[in-house]
């Protein structure tokens, strides 16, 4: 007996009896099954059965679907058709998200839906897509447009996140006049500029420039990219209008490139979220993105983990947020960089003078005693004018006075939801404070907005306007009555 995907295996795991039930001595006896599935497997299958399978067999050179009379035999055929089957073909045909279900379990042995907005289908066509793009050879991208194109204009209403995890260059050697440069050639890559705008939908990228399987022709500079790649790219965020975040990590990314590519950028306001971390901005780097901060204001998220970005290049990077309150950001991560004391103190400034900062992460900085005491006593200040803060501190060679002091900051201050002083040489004594007192804040600023939240919805359902709209006469439809109308 078949059962259709369309019933939960949940349910059916519900109604089958268990173990301990088929060996009571009332069962033994009983000839008519009903939980049993497979009590008609050696029948032969009617006309239906077999009219179905051969329409899966031809399905390839007669592809129908919603042609099939009941939703039934629709069903079966979902269930029994093939998923190797020409994309162009199934993309515009099968929307079910069973039969995608099956194509993505086939095709690859890992896969997460909630990666890819809980759709298989989304799920299926987007790594389709990547898989494609990553080993596309971008030394006969020409010759392959129009194919490339063709695959695009199938999944593009289904594209919603591009991951990209390598990217085949092209290797151009420079040419003057009358002479070929042969000390140094340049790396291309496929034109993002093409590639982008074709799809509405587009709403996260993570990209990154360089090969993840090695082969024997293995070159360091495989792992460059050229300024031509970089512009292209900006053209190609410029033209998305629903990108909402863009990741470029673990690459060379240096301060040229990174201008290059916020250049376009900085046309796009849907951009909320950036994540430069793992490259090498340095503080060059910092200043472009700094200025890109000072322009853009939709930004609230941005990451900059490990840029080798030292106290100069954090002071820009705070100078573009505080400059006329020029954007909401909201999660700051600046983990892993060299900012040292000096940067210490631009961090300090930033807390006093930003109202709309949420977290802030500043683990593993080379920041030491006097500078936790220094943040410590600025968290205490007064000065500090944020709703909520999760502050990461981890991972700096504090001390235990500065423990000290960021145990009484975090007690006096409610507004500090969250400090993470792990790998900071502090007290045992501080560390478990820090964490009560951090919960124990958290805890009541739930309490207070759920409270604020019930006196909101009191005020409006009490309000003059509420009670006159309940006091309101009857109106009376002009519409007849049924027994008018028969």
């Amino acid at each position: 007996m078949r059962i259709p995907h369309t019933i939960s295996k949940n349910v059916v795991a519900a109604y089958r009896c268990s173990p301990e039930t088929s060996l009571l001595p009332q069962e033994q006896g009983r000839t008519l099954r009903a939980e049993d599935a497979s009590w008609d497997d050696d029948l032969i299958p009617d006309l239906k059965i077999l009219a179905l399978r051969t329409i899966v067999s031809t399905w390839k050179d007669n592809p129908i679907l919603e042609d099939l009379p009941t939703c039934v035999d629709r069903d079966v055929l979902l269930e029994t058709l093939p998923t190797d089957l020409p994309f162009e073909l199934t993309i515009p045909r099968i929307e079910d998200e069973f039969y995608w279900e099956r194509a993505a379990k086939d095709r690859w042995e890992y896969n997460d839906p909630s990666e890819h907005g809980n759709s298989w289908r989304q799920l299926y066509c987007e790594r389709h897509l990547a898989e494609y793009l990553e080993t596309l050879q971008a030394s006969y991208f020409e010759s392959q447009r129009e194919e490339c194109e063709k695959l695009m204009a199938l999944v593009k209403n289904h594209i919603h996140i591009i991951r990209l995890r390598s990217l085949v260059p092209i290797k151009k050697q420079q040419t003057t006049e009358n002479e070929l440069i042969l000390e140094e050639d340049v790396v291309h890559h496929i034109p993002m500029a093409v590639i982008l705008p074709q799809f509405p939908h587009l709403t996260e990228i993570y990209l990154n420039f360089g090969m993840i399987y090695m082969n024997d022709g293995f070159e360091w500079r495989d792992f460059e990219f050229s300024l031509e790649d970089c512009l292209s790219l900006g053209e190609g965020i410029k033209a998305s209008p629903k990108l909402k975040k863009f990741s470029l990590t673990r690459s060379n990314l240096d301060q040229p490139r990174v201008a290059a590519i916020l250049q376009g950028m900085i046309s796009n306001d849907n951009i909320e979220e950036l994540d430069l971390s793992h490259c090498k901005l340095m503080d060059n780097g910092a200043h472009a993105v700094s200025q890109f901060l000072s322009m853009h204001r939709n930004v609230k998220i941005l990451h900059l983990a490990n840029n080798n970005i030292g106290p100069d290049g954090v002071a820009g990077i705070v100078y573009g947020l505080i400059k006329a309150s020029s954007t909401a950001l909201k999660h700051l991560d600046l983990r892993l960089n060299p900012l040292e004391s000096e940067g210490a103190n631009h961090i300090c400034a930033l807390l006093v003078r930003n109202k709309t900062l949420e977290t802030l992460n500043i683990s593993g900085c080379e920041l030491g005693p006097e500078d936790g005491i220094a943040l410590a006593e600025v968290l205490s200040s007064g000065c500090v004018e944020l709703e909520a803060l999760s502050l990461d501190v981890s991972n700096n060679n504090f001390g235990f006075t500065a423990g000290e002091s960021f145990e009484a900051a975090v007690a006096s201050n409610p507004y500090i939801i969250h400090l993470d002083g792990r790998m900071c040489n502090f007290s045992k004594e501080s560390e478990c404070s820090i964490i009560e007192s951090a919960r124990r804040n958290k805890q009541n600023m739930k309490k207070e907005k759920n409270k604020t939240a019930f006196s909101q919805s009191n005020y409006v359902y009490n309000s003059p306007s509420a009670k006159n709209s309940q006091q309101q006469p009857e109106v009376r439809s002009s519409f007849p009555e049924p027994k008018d109308i028969m």
